[in-house]
């Protein structure tokens, strides 16, 4: 076992899938104490006794289920020390077909549940010592598709607002450094479902100028999580502030 995290305390929003779930895996595996937050308890208990994490109910744009989980992890861990940001969603919509409704659902849950994860989890790891938070953009917060007003909207800010946190977070001296992570296509839920919502000619035309343009094809979520987890590690101590692209090569095509 690599115990390059051994000692610490780990929290993963929408960690029960995906992304989310393959990163607290790897943490498991470096000698992390894993919290897994999620809004599907039944799975989440399951895949967190499944590796040996804690698990908790968590709606990412409710405050109080974020106070909630500081005052568990405090109480059973004593400190927190890494905040993974990673609960999301997406739907395809263009200006036409966006309602009001839907971006501003895609806006509570991709950028204000990211600012409340932060906001949310600073104190305790400040008092914990310092450690790294990953907020989990895409690199539609990057370039864009038509279908993603609402998630490019959510995105680009996570990847603006994440360099506003770090420096706030560095000058305020609490030892926390904050990155961004932009992954390409993967094989999540997420992905999925947002296709298998649109039509069959509609979903083959996003394929194609989407996984169909990427050089290394659609990435497996494990090879997210290895980028996240560098974040997290003291290898990268020397970054904050900054975004790493992890697309398969998308965004040199």
């Amino acid at each position: 076992m690599n115990t390059m995290l051994s000692g610490a305390v780990a929290l993963i929003s929408g960690g029960a899938s995906g992304i989310g779930l393959e990163t607290a895996k790897l943490l498991k595996q470096r000698g992390a104490s894993v919290w897994i937050g999620d809004l599907q308890d039944s799975l989440g208990q399951a895949v967190a006794e499944d590796i040996g994490a804690h698990f908790i109910h968590l709606d990412v744009t409710k405050p109080e289920d974020w106070a909630a989980a500081m005052d568990a992890i405090q109480s059973k861990d004593g400190k927190l020390t890494h905040l993974v940001n990673n609960a999301g969603i997406g739907a395809g919509a263009n200006l036409e077909t966006e309602t009001l409704e839907g971006f501003t659902r895609t806006i509570n849950v991709n950028l204000v549940g990211v600012f409340l994860g932060c906001k949310s989890a600073a104190p305790l790891m400040a008092a914990s010592g310092g450690g790294a938070m990953v907020n989990v953009s895409s690199i539609f917060g990057i370039v864009s598709d038509p279908l993603s007003i609402a998630y490019s909207a959510s995105k680009g800010g996570v990847r603006a607002m994440t360099k506003a946190i770090a420096l706030d977070l560095h000058a305020r001296q609490t030892g926390i450094r904050v990155n961004s992570v932009h992954p390409g296509f993967a094989a999540t839920p997420m992905v999925s479902s947002a296709v298998s919502d649109m039509a069959a000619a509609e979903a083959e035309q996003y394929a194609a100028r989407t996984v169909g343009r990427t050089p290394l094809g659609m990435a497996e979520p494990i090879q997210i999580a290895r980028a996240i987890v560098f974040l997290l590690s003291s290898d990268s101590d020397y970054m904050t502030g900054s975004e790493l692209v992890v697309d398969g090569g998308f965004t040199a095509a």
